[in-house]
């Protein structure tokens, strides 16, 4: 009885439990993070919501109570822009109404500004003096209203001929430098902003994006006439989308549908400085900038908040779209973004016409303060802060790359590349590895040389008494019998290759190697590229081994080269080559000599050099795959007889019928996916309706 008691009470609990929303305060807002592979993890939450803005008060005060007060009431529709100024008053540009509104902190509307001149404000902008600026896209003008809210002034298309007679002047967002110049955000400028002179003087266009490169547009300029390409519709930049400018008058854009550079901080020249490889969106709608120079970027399609240090590397991402439910701390449609001096955030919903504020939360704070410490170089003061950051998330890349340069700074170096290797910086890693390379050599070159001095001198020594004396006959007589061993002599025939490639080819149809002797290779091959992967130092490697799939790994090699192989010999039957399939085959496999000797070598060097001798590691490489290539094009001549005119074309035709081979399969296992999906289609409505 008392269990079923307790079962009853647990059943009615939990049936109470989902009669009751959760209350928004006990809502999930679960930040993450982006590793340095590239991976998405979670971490502390970052920004919670204290609660939004929509046009009345922040919610707990209704409409109501606030006209009897006789207080101005105004609901938002379709907002598209918002800013903060410096006495922190909220600019809203509230384009469905055609009017911009000024509001208190907390959401109390002080003003209503530009009701009945303005069209369809979608931009805005605040100076320190308190004038405001104003982006009218329906109007196709620059509104400037004084700190009194009047009208000052009106700027449309700028009349120099450098803006470009054909192009429309539809300002969309706009940003005010320190000598007072406008940068504005015009619709289809793909020339960058047009940066205008207080009066409206047309100065030129700042920071255009690039096109990106284009294999088909290369093969078409390489291959087309003039006249072909001029009826080729023309590749266009995308145009910025949103611009804000930072404390120190740099100016940042944000661009839709340019992945990987969405954001850009621009300096005077119109370069962009953020060069790091952190995670950007390419639905970047708004993009803000705070007194640490913080970047703050909202996602208009998935709805999250991005927030960068001012060096472009992801802090934290949160938010989110709502699903339905009007839930505090996700979105709709993230119009705009705001930060406050006290560090507060403002989000602007479109579809909702509301902005929620977000508070950062002790851990915000503190990684803040680490970055803070860290990007100004007072590495040693950032120790603690980012020890605490670990403390709280133990897995923050940021704060390993923190201490490791704390500790660099201090001379610890042990300490500094552990958590640098952590952290995945290859080129703090490599100085750090550097120094303690260096302490290492000086302790011990001296015993090294000796050593290795040493061994040579045995060498010649114990060389000496075996011609002399016969001095370990026994173990050279055993040796020699093991080399004479069929299978032995074929494996040990790569070294032949090395030396003698022409007669190394000439000599595998003559019983000097077996399609046995080739099998085994190609296992040691696979071995080695293996090894390759999981043990080549991260600086030089680029692929996680955490995230690396061996079965894949081994089809890339494995495929590639049995479609060489079948290729080239269906190839050499129809050109009269000599080679049978299995010479093919062994061939192709001691082709693979320089990779099979020193692939693994080189991967051991790799762990033993820094960054600054990067170029033995790439030539290394660069010689391997030059050496095997050559031994390609020995083979096809060799085995098959041909000059080196067919020898050439036998291999381009090989090349062609993998690549035709590579299509069909394509086209196969799309279409066997498509046949598959119909067929499990039909089963199903089968089964429902039976």
């Amino acid at each position: 009885m008392k269990w079923k008691s307790l079962i009853a009470a647990a059943v009615a609990f939990a049936l109470l439990a989902a009669a009751f929303p959760r209350p928004a305060g006990a809502a999930r807002y679960d930040a993450f993070t982006f590793k340095q592979n590239g991976q998405p993890r979670l971490t502390q939450t970052a920004y919670v919501p204290m609660g939004a803005i929509d046009g009345y008060s922040m919610f707990g005060a209704g409409a109501a109570e606030r006209e009897k007060k006789g207080e101005l009431t105004a609901a938002l529709d379709q907002p598209q822009d918002i800013f903060i100024d410096a006495r922190g008053h909220i600019y809203v540009a509230d384009t469905g109404n055609s009017r911009v509104l000024e509001l208190g902190a907390q959401g109390s509307v002080i003003r209503i500004v530009g009701e009945g001149e303005l069209d369809e404000p979608t931009g805005l902008y605040v100076d320190a003096a308190g004038k405001l600026y104003v982006a009218d896209h329906g109007a196709e003008r620059v509104f400037v209203y004084g700190p009194d809210g009047r009208k000052q002034a009106e700027i449309g298309k700028p009349a120099s001929l450098l803006f470009g007679k054909s192009n429309a002047f539809k300002p969309r967002k706009i940003t005010v430098d320190l000598r007072g110049n406008l940068y504005v955000v015009g619709e289809g400028l793909v020339q960058g902003l047009a940066q205008l002179s207080p009066d409206g003087s047309f100065l030129g266009y700042f920071g255009a994006n690039r096109v990106g490169f284009s294999l088909e547009r290369s093969l078409q300029k390489l291959f087309f006439t003039r006249k072909q390409l001029s009826q080729l519709s023309q590749k266009l930049p995308p145009s910025p989308s949103n611009v804000a400018i930072g404390g120190d008058g740099l100016v940042f854009t944000a661009t839709v549908g340019l992945e990987g550079a969405s954001i850009k901080k621009l300096n005077v020249a119109g370069d962009n400085l953020l060069h790091t490889s952190s995670y950007m969106s390419g639905n970047i709608a708004d993009v803000t900038v705070d007194r640490m120079g913080n970047i703050y970027a909202a996602d208009a399609v998935e709805g999250f908040i991005y927030v960068y240090d001012k060096d472009g590397s992801l802090l934290f991402g949160f938010g989110g779209m709502d699903a339905g439910y009007q839930s505090l701390g996700y979105f709709t449609s993230p119009s705009g973004i705001a930060v406050s001096g006290s560090g507060l955030l403002y989000v602007l919903d479109k579809e909702r016409g509301n902005v929620q504020i977000f508070k950062p939360t002790p851990f915000a704070t503190l990684v803040n303060k680490a970055v803070s410490l860290y990007l100004d170089g007072k590495y040693v003061d950032s120790l603690e802060p980012w020890r605490e950051v670990l403390r709280l998330d133990s897995l923050f890349d940021l704060a390993h790359l923190g201490l490791g340069l704390a500790y660099y700074k201090q001379g610890r170096f042990d300490e500094a590349f552990d958590e640098l290797k952590f952290a995945k910086n290859a080129g703090e890693y490599s100085n750090t590895y550097w120094e303690l390379r260096r302490e290492w050599l000086m302790k011990h070159a001296s015993t090294v040389m000796l050593l290795l001095a040493g061994i040579a001198a045995a060498w010649m020594i114990l060389k000496r008494l075996h011609r002399r004396f016969g001095f370990g006959a026994p173990v050279v007589n055993a040796a020699r019998r093991t080399g004479r061993v069929p299978l032995v002599g074929q494996l040990l025939h790569v070294f032949r290759m090395l030396r003698h490639p022409i007669d190394g080819f000439e000599e595998l149809t003559n019983g000097k190697a077996s399609v046995l002797s080739a099998f085994i290779l190609l296992v040691l091959f696979a071995a080695v590229r293996l090894y390759e992967v999981f043990q080549t130092s991260f600086i030089f490697s680029g692929v996680d081994p955490l995230r690396v799939s061996i079965p894949t790994e081994l089809l890339k090699l494995l495929v590639p080269l049995f479609a060489w192989i079948v290729c080239n010999y269906m190839v050499s039957v129809i050109n009269d080559g000599e080679g049978k399939f299995r010479d093919v085959l062994k061939g192709s496999v001691y082709a693979l000599s320089p990779y099979l000797l020193f692939g693994a070598p080189l991967t051991v060097l790799s762990k033993g050099l820094t960054l600054m001798e990067s170029v033995v590691y790439d030539y290394g490489r660069i010689l391997i795959v030059g050496w095997c290539v050559v031994l390609f094009i020995l083979m096809v001549k060799e085995i098959h007889g041909y000059e080196f005119k067919e020898t050439f074309k036998n291999i381009a035709i090989t090349v062609s019928g993998m690549v035709i081979m590579a299509v069909i399969a394509f086209i196969f296992f799309g279409l066997s996916s498509q046949v598959w999906d119909f067929v499990r289609s039909i089963a199903e409505e089968v089964k429902y309706r039976g």
